[in-house]
């Protein structure tokens, strides 16, 4: 469900902005079965962006309300997985075109068309995220499918945990274009990990009513799921809507190969982020995932 920025800083107020987190755990990216991974190839790109527009909420506590961690969901039979074939590794993914459908097609239709090949992670932040596609290697370049950029997509069941897939953006309104990220950090900050740690206490706790007048309680805005995952994860929950005033869309996650972003993240960097050695992307490879049935 997309949320309005008012919602982002209506709970920036009400719960306290997070900030950057720290290291120190390896558990894997998603709690996914893998069953030995077994993937088809695909010869052509599917839409599965292509998805029915969700019904508009009755309220804002309706709207902010979390279901289904998507992130945290088993693989499905003849899901769409895209390997990202890195010169230090690959990188296996899945979408949420549900939850960010323009996300979703336009990363996907530029990996397809061959837009990222060659192109490199101009902004290596180790215990943060590693960013890349932007054509010209220096964080100021690319543009959507569709020519310029656009808004954000931001939804309830998706949450920066580690190995979220996101799309980076500016400060402006509407700037997402073709560059993204992977969340790599490993743990939250002592000063997060404590407020996290509280809201397990608080679920049944009710939230200072909605705009509307609308209520939910902790629980219902961040499950026992979602904290525990960051708590034994890491992440980078500033970046959510449920925090920031300029929340970033989440429209995928890591399955596999988060060994693969971790080295990414170590190799050596200038001041700015960028790497002393490239590190490029060299083409993808489209699957749909043959377990799970």
């Amino acid at each position: 469900m997309k949320k309005t920025l008012s919602l982002a800083i209506l709970f920036s107020l009400l719960i306290g902005l997070l900030v950057l987190t720290g290291c120190d755990s390896d558990t894997p990216a998603a709690i996914i079965p893998q069953d030995d991974m077994a993937l088809a190839p695909l010869a052509y790109l599917p839409p599965i962006w292509d998805v029915p527009p969700r019904p508009e909420p009755d309220s804002m506590a309706d709207d902010a309300r979390t279901v289904n961690l998507l992130q945290l969901s088993p693989l499905t039979h003849g899901e769409l997985l895209l390997t990202m074939h890195t010169s230090m590794g690959d990188i296996i993914l899945r979408f949420f075109p549900t939850e960010a459908p323009m996300a979703v097609e336009n990363f996907l239709t530029h990996a397809w068309n061959g837009f990222y090949d060659g192109v490199t992670f101009h902004r290596v932040l180790e215990d943060f995220m590693i960013q890349g596609g932007c054509p010209m290697g220096t964080g100021m370049g690319g543009e959507s499918i569709w020519g310029g950029t656009f808004g954000q997509e931001l939804s309830s069941e998706l949450r920066h945990f580690r190995g979220a897939l996101a799309m980076a953006q500016s400060a402006m309104p509407s700037s997402i274009g073709s560059q993204f990220y992977i969340v790599q950090n490993h743990s939250l900050n002592p000063r997060s990990r404590s407020e996290f740690i509280d809201f397990l206490e608080m679920q049944n706790d009710y939230l200072q009513p909605m705009q509307d007048g609308s209520t939910l309680t902790v629980g219902d805005a961040f499950p026992v799921a979602a904290l525990r995952y960051f708590l034994e994860n890491g992440g980078t929950p500033h970046l959510d809507w449920h925090f920031s005033e300029n929340p970033h869309t989440v429209f995928g996650h890591v399955v596999t190969g988060m060994d693969v972003v971790d080295a990414i993240a170590n190799v050596r960097v200038d001041a700015n982020g960028l790497p002393e050695t490239p590190v490029t992307i060299n083409g993808f490879t489209f699957h749909t995932y043959q377990g799970g049935r």
